[in-house]
């Protein structure tokens, strides 16, 4: 009995040495307060009970009285878990979440560094100079030796300290001195002082910029110096890579990598000249490039020209048909272009190439989303962030996903991160204001819908959803107007536009218009728009059932209403709005 004590302790004493108590780090709190849904590069995590900072992981729960940090050259986006709150953190910051006195709001402290605010819920922000009250807005603080600087983009923030206070409106800043009230600070573009949140697309393999930085000064090439760049870009380092592609250059004036980066810069920045320019010089001098070839669709999908840029990524598979890379990227264009069978094949393809590529993954989330099967897509996006979790494409699949699944909290919560990854993304901003409108949160889902307008002119998916939302709230004539705008752009698509996101595009265009010109009195127009939506999408349930709305108003069109809605019964979706009470039919004449 002695000898076998003596074999269990002996085993308890290795299983110790080999399995170590958790870190401070991975201990979690009962009730977190945030998480961690981003990470690029260096980023730290200390509890509240420890002194040392620990590295942080991919969804690590942070609690209050918890620290971040983000190291040089880094970045992160912290979401909120129960509040619409996502912060995101620029290198070199430190900030604490506090525990507020009001239960209602959210208190974060930045010691240093600068973050992104994207709110919708009462939160205050304490600095060493300034403290800023919110009462849901987007705007940034940053914390410097002497100074808190605040541009607010959207909405309203109160900066407050003991010698006096100011409001601040939608593109306005202020600048906090030490020993100084706040003042106002004319400031041309203050959306320029958040590039460093931006997403640049990826074209190269990823490098670890601690590795490169080690090559010595006399090995480094063009083909380094474009290396770094694109690593540089993956944490938002916007002007070290513009100075590490010019570098490149320098040394190798016929580099088209170089030209393919300052294209993908230019498309992040909607310059769509420059990076039609840059993306046309790219292959000009590596057309044997997959990566120029990538950066060139990027260019000309900016600009409009779809079939254009798919054509790009049939060239660059030609040539190089092993490049995972740009096998994702042309499943991307043919899901865009609404080819669904063959997206999902360049999909699978890229896939079988290289498992870890995250937009591959992300197509194949699209394409199961399309067939209604939202376990397969929820899936798919899921593992896509796993792999690249700053892409905003993979997150609005997610939060799309959850909320087709009836989710529409949490999917709304993952939209609200995919809009913090990409402030700038007017399809992300579009579909975030449809998820506030299904939520009846005005006046929140109008004012994303006119920043997608403004970010994007050409993008119809804006105008057709407000048009929806201002026909629910009983203004058919601005509804009527937006409606016919977004027929007009309906094959103007920029940068991830696909036909199967938008409703069934023109069909569901011209249902709705057809339902405003009811609200109108327009009958006769009614009827006309309804049989062209049926004419161009035969499938379309929506277009069928508005038919039926019509005809429900007709004398001796009762045969007429009812095998309409019969067609929409059986082509609706399981998930969708049901038939009005007054349409039900329990006798279809079967």
């Amino acid at each position: 009995m002695r000898v076998k004590r003596a074999r269990l302790a002996l085993f308890l004493a290795a299983f110790a040495v080999l399995w170590p108590s958790p870190t401070p780090a991975q201990t979690q709190c009962a009730n977190p307060a945030a998480q961690i849904v981003r990470i690029a590069n260096r980023v730290e995590h200390k509890v509240a009970s420890a002194t040392v900072f620990m590295p942080a992981t991919l969804n690590l729960n942070v609690c209050e009285g918890d620290s971040i940090r983000a190291g040089d050259r880094s970045r992160a986006t912290i979401a909120f878990l129960d509040r619409s709150v996502v912060l995101t953190i620029e290198q070199n910051t430190e900030w604490v979440v506090r525990r507020p006195s009001d239960p209602t709001r959210s208190l974060i402290e930045l010691i240093r560094g600068a973050i992104l605010f994207f709110t919708r819920e009462p939160l205050e922000v304490q600095t060493p100079f300034v403290n800023a009250n919110v009462e849901g807005t987007e705007f940034l603080v940053r914390v410097e030796a002497d100074r808190t600087l605040i541009s607010v983009f959207e909405g309203r923030v109160q900066a407050t300290n003991p010698m006096g206070s100011l409001t601040l409106t939608s593109n306005q800043s202020a600048v906090a001195a030490k020993g100084q009230p706040p003042q106002l600070q004319v400031i041309v573009r203050p959306r320029d002082a958040v590039q460093w949140a931006l997403y640049y697309q990826p074209l190269l393999a990823d490098d670890s910029l601690e590795k490169l930085d080690q090559i010595p000064e006399g090995k480094r090439d063009a083909r380094f110096y474009v290396r770094r760049s694109a690593a540089l870009l993956r944490v938002g380092r916007l002007d070290e890579a513009r100075a590490d592609i010019k570098q490149a250059l320098t040394r190798d004036p016929n580099d088209g990598e170089a030209y393919a980066l300052s294209a993908v810069i230019a498309v992040a920045l909607n310059d769509r000249t420059e990076a039609l320019n840059n993306g046309r010089e790219a292959v000009k001098r590596s057309p044997k490039s997959a990566a120029s070839r990538i950066a060139l669709s990027y260019a000309l999908q900016s600009n409009f020209e779809l079939e254009a840029a798919r054509d790009e990524l049939l060239l660059a598979v030609m040539d190089q048909p092993n490049d995972a890379r740009a096998w994702a990227r042309l499943s991307e264009l043919w899901l865009s272009l609404g080819y669904l069978n063959r997206a999902e094949e360049a999909a699978q393809k890229a896939a079988s190439l290289a498992p870890e590529e995250a937009r591959a993954n992300t197509v194949l989330g699209f394409a199961a989303l399309a067939r209604i099967d939202t376990t397969e897509a929820r899936t798919a996006f899921e593992r896509a962030i796993a792999l690249e979790s700053d892409s905003p494409l993979a997150r609005l699949g997610l939060g799309l996903a959850k909320i087709r699944r009836g989710d529409l909290d949490g999917g709304r919560r993952d939209i609200e991160i995919a809009a913090a990854l990409s402030p700038d993304d007017p399809i992300v901003r579009s579909y975030l204001g449809k998820a506030y409108f299904e939520e009846k949160r005005e006046p929140l889902p109008g004012t994303q819908f006119e920043l997608a307008k403004q970010l994007d002119p050409n993008d119809p998916t804006p105008w057709f959803y407000d048009a929806i939302r201002k026909q629910t709230l009983n203004r058919p004539v601005e509804a009527l107007e937006d409606l016919q705008r977004s027929i007009e752009l309906n094959d103007n698509r920029a940068v991830y536009r696909s036909r199967l996101l938008l409703d069934d595009d023109l069909a569901a265009r011209s249902a709705s218009l057809a339902r405003v010109y009811g609200d109108l009195g327009f009958e006769n127009l009614a009827l006309v728009e309804g049989w062209k939506s049926i004419n161009a999408d035969h499938s379309n349930y929506s277009a069928h059932r508005f038919l039926a709305d019509s005809y429900a108003n007709l004398p001796r069109h009762n045969v007429a209403r009812v095998s309409e809605l019969l067609q929409s019964q059986l082509r609706q979706p399981i998930n969708t709005t049901p038939l009005q009470p007054e349409l039900a039919e329990s006798n279809l004449f079967i």
